[in-house]
């Protein structure tokens, strides 16, 4: 039995990229149309909203600055939910840093032998956030033009966090060890250089991996794959006013979101569900990040648990805060626009590729010395 799922499953895998080869001969203007759009979201959301961070995490775990933190609120983090002093830290900023950073901070963790492997996975599914500048950049100003709507979601996908941190807190007590190993505290510049050249690195895997699912979903929409799931999705109550593609291509990407109807109040349960949850292109980049050290398993399971508390939560919050104008403006209609500058994104990337070129180039004349 298991032989034949193993060929169904490589046949799948094989008509797919033959599909995609396809696609992508006979209909290249929507694919490049696709790949377009997704690079102008990368420059004007994702790369503002997650660059800075990634470097302040990757600082933060390389210098060791996680164990500087004070030891009430480390006994605090161990005691309501199992975790150490030095994960702790890592909890609080994955929520708030945005969608790879707590795993990626994980992985750096278990890589220096600090965490173990099972512990780093049950941790990567509570480590984890869309972040403030993404909620509020691409889904409250781009959709409602109001900071009401950003902080519902940022109000529920936290709560769905510590909500499930409370639950998972069993098993992470019984996982913990006794004592936590100490850590030399060092910051230099040949550091920093280093932390700025891999979050880069990061950076560029996440965006390519984003321009990959957009030209995916394109060809999904093609073959009428979206569509048919679409139809599907469009059976569910709150999810009536939206087209069935728009939510498919949500799900793949969560920066679709933008796509959503404008000043639709109703629909922010299935924003912080899909917001909290991340979408199937984060698994990749999370996958990339981790080279695979790490098994996504216990996070996808999570994260889905983590998108329906999130949902719940997010249905009985909002109310209260936007009270009568919730049916009000769920048939109105904001235009939504961008109106910041490409141009500060564009120059980091060109300085940031420059800064490896010159890294690269160091490091072959020191080989080429030594040798």
């Amino acid at each position: 039995m298991r032989k034949y799922v193993e060929k169904a499953l490589k046949a799948v895998e094989i008509s797919a990229v033959a599909a995609a080869f396809l696609f992508c001969l006979t209909d290249a203007g929507a694919a490049a149309e696709a790949v377009a759009e997704s690079i102008y979201r990368c420059i004007n959301t994702v790369i503002p909203s997650l660059f800075a961070m990634m470097i302040v995490s990757s600082l933060m775990t390389e210098s060791g600055v996680l164990s500087l933190m004070p030891r009430c609120i480390g006994k605090l983090g161990r005691l309501v939910f199992g975790m150490e002093e030095s994960v702790f830290p890592i909890f609080t900023f994955g929520m708030l840093a945005g969608y790879p950073v707590g795993v990626k901070m994980l992985c750096d963790e278990y890589s220096r032998g600090r965490l173990t492997r099972k512990r780093a996975e049950l941790l990567s599914g509570l480590c984890f956030g869309a972040g403030p500048a993404f909620i509020f950049g691409c889904i409250s100003q781009q959709l409602y033009s109001s900071c009401s709507a950003g902080l519902i979601i940022l109000i529920s996908t936290i709560s769905a966090n510590l909500i499930l941190a409370l639950l998972m807190s069993v098993p992470l007590r019984r996982t913990a060890s006794a004592v936590s190993s100490p850590c030399r505290v060092s910051i230099s510049s040949d550091m920093l250089t280093d932390c700025i050249l891999r979050s880069g690195r990061a950076m560029g895997n996440i965006c390519i991996m984003i321009a990959a699912f957009a030209a995916a979903g394109a060809a999904l929409d093609r073959m009428g794959v979206s569509a048919a799931a679409g139809e599907l999705l469009m059976k569910l109550p709150d999810l009536r006013r939206i087209r069935g593609e728009v939510t498919v291509a949500a799900v793949l990407d969560v920066t679709n979101i933008s796509r959503f109807p404008c000043g639709d109040w109703l629909l922010l349960p299935c924003i912080s569900a899909l917001t909290s949850f991340g979408g199937v292109c984060v698994l990749f980049q999370l996958r990339a990040l981790t080279a695979g050290k790490l098994s996504l398993k216990p996070f996808i399971i999570m994260r889905a648990a983590a998108a329906l508390l999130s949902y719940l939560i997010c249905r009985l919050i909002f109310p209260f805060f936007i009270g009568s104008e919730a049916t009000e403006a769920s048939v109105s209609r904001i235009s939504s626009s961008s109106s910041g500058t490409v141009v500060p994104s564009v120059m980091l990337i060109i300085m940031t590729v420059m800064l490896m070129l010159e890294f690269s180039e160091k490091s072959s004349l020191q080989h080429t010395k030594s040798c």
